[in-house]
């Protein structure tokens, strides 16, 4: 709370200053009390470091590692030079010396994590305090009783910035809220796979356009601001067609991969599923929202030139290896694509997915499904050690590595490009993540439903109707196998 304070010394002070710089004498008269009300900035309050000695333990974290060119990297036997490298280096190393432990990280495939955990459970075994599996790939591990609810760990302060609130939100389940499963910087990866839009700054001003930050700011970023951005996009250029030629010449007013649509979509404010008061799924895709965005967002991609999905090799017929080539005006990418795009000629720009219209509340930034998720083992016997040692890692993550994770993400020709810094808060604040896929409730319909959206068809209203017995079915099965292991 902001709070006045009485500054008659302060202000003493100031006049004295003024008057041995030359200015004409002032007279105080020190019997009547001069003050004022100042109004000061909030501060952030301080992080109290748990006293806890580890006494020198291990303490291991299952890592996933991706071959999508993700930063996976949580932790470094020494510093390496690189900035990001180093900060995170020292990170580690502050937090171990105050708690006494030694961080031991296990790499493995992001797809090859389940049988490890599984048998680890299984065999009673703590071999990791700590792991980070892939969204889509937990369910049954949550199902089968592998993982703590993380709701009765009072160690982990889930109601701070440090831990992502609209995961805990949406993934709270049931009137007692229970949570098997928490989103944390600690591991970038997540950062990495949240879902925005690259514009090529240089392509635009060239064609006339402006930049919308200021839209942005001004919450006007909407689908049909960002439509007629793709439209200036599109030109032929002295080819015959939009058909992809790597070797050609045709520029695209948006280019990416499937999951661009549904990033369009969810940014939107559709919702494929939502928790009612009592913490209990409930379908959002029969809303007249949702059908009203698919249909919104379909007949933004069917015009050749305008859209182009382009996902079939690394070099050069991929999305992002085109944007950096300049033949996109902007692409739907995870923010993990800005890796490769340091050495591109062109200046480029991040903003969040657009609204549906001004109406909407704020922005949706879509997370990708293969985030991975932070877990504690049931086999782990000393939670608190590690709920305490997670909680003071995501908090030094929060205050400390993001603001250089910023930096380098979006770090190109030597340039430090505020305005995507600002866009970058924006869209760290409002990621969106969808149970249903985590569980893998409407995985059929997902499908569907982008396979429609990305050829340009918002009639959905069939492929809902046939799937939408599934998702029930599905929900109420995990909502009976959550209710056994409690």
């Amino acid at each position: 709370m902001k709070k006045p304070f009485t500054i008659t010394v302060l202000l003493l002070a100031l006049i004295a200053n003024i008057v041995s710089c030359g200015s004409q004498p002032v007279t105080v008269d020190d019997t009547e009390e001069l003050t004022t009300e100042v109004t000061t900035a909030p501060e952030e309050p301080e992080y109290e470091f748990a006293d806890l000695d580890m006494q020198g333990a291990d303490f291991t974290i299952l890592n996933p590692t991706t071959t999508w060119g993700f930063y996976t990297y949580i932790d470094f036997e020494e510093a390496t030079g690189d900035v990001l490298d180093d900060t995170i280096y020292e990170r580690n190393s502050k937090l171990e010396e105050l708690y006494n432990f030694n961080t031991v990280v296990v790499e493995e495939d992001i797809d090859s994590m389940t049988p490890l955990i599984t048998n680890a459970v299984m065999a009673g075994d703590n071999s990791y305090q700590v792991t980070f599996p892939r969204c889509t790939t937990i369910s049954a591990l949550i199902t089968d009783g592998y993982f703590y609810d993380l709701s009765k760990v009072p160690e982990l302060q889930l109601d701070q910035p440090w831990w992502d609130q609209n995961v805990i939100e949406v993934s709270s389940l049931g009137p007692e809220k229970t949570l098997y499963y928490a989103a944390t910087d600690f591991s970038l990866t997540g950062f990495d796979g949240t879902i925005c839009i690259f514009i090529n700054e240089d392509m635009l001003a060239n064609l006339g356009g402006e930049m919308p930050y200021q839209l942005v700011r001004d919450g006007k970023w909407t689908l049909d601001e960002y439509y007629s951005l793709m439209k200036l996009g599109a030109s032929l250029n002295g080819d015959d067609s939009y058909t992809w030629n790597a070797n050609g010449s045709c520029t695209y007013g948006l280019i990416s991969w499937g999951t661009g649509p549904s990033a369009l979509l969810i940014g939107a404010g559709a919702e494929y599923i939502s928790l009612d008061d009592q913490g209990y799924p409930v379908i959002g895709f029969e809303s007249e929202h949702f059908t009203n965005a698919a249909e919104k967002v379909a007949s933004m991609l069917k015009n050749p030139g305008e859209w182009l999905e382009l996902n079939v090799n690394q070099d050069p017929d991929h999305y992002e290896v085109a944007f950096r080539n300049g033949r996109s005006l902007s692409i739907i990418a995870e923010i993990k694509a800005s890796s490769k795009f340091r050495e591109m000629e062109d200046l480029y720009g991040i903003v969040p997915m657009p609204k549906y219209d001004e109406s909407q509340a704020e922005y949706r930034t879509y997370r990708a499904p293969v985030n991975p998720l932070m877990c504690i083992p049931v086999t782990n016997p000393d939670i608190s050690e590690a709920a305490l040692i997670m909680d003071a890692f995501s908090y030094m993550t929060y205050k400390d590595v993001l603001p250089v994770y910023y930096d380098v993400s979006l770090s190109q020709k030597g340039l430090r490009n505020e305005d995507s810094i600002e866009m970058l808060d924006i869209i760290r604040d409002t990621r969106y993540f969808d149970i249903s896929q985590c569980y893998g409730w409407t995985n059929t319909l997902y499908s569907a439903i982008e396979g429609l959206i990305m050829v340009g068809n918002g009639a959905i209203a069939s492929t809902i109707a046939s799937n939408k017995e599934a998702v029930n079915i599905n929900i109420q099965k995990t909502m009976e196998l959550l209710e056994d292991i409690k």
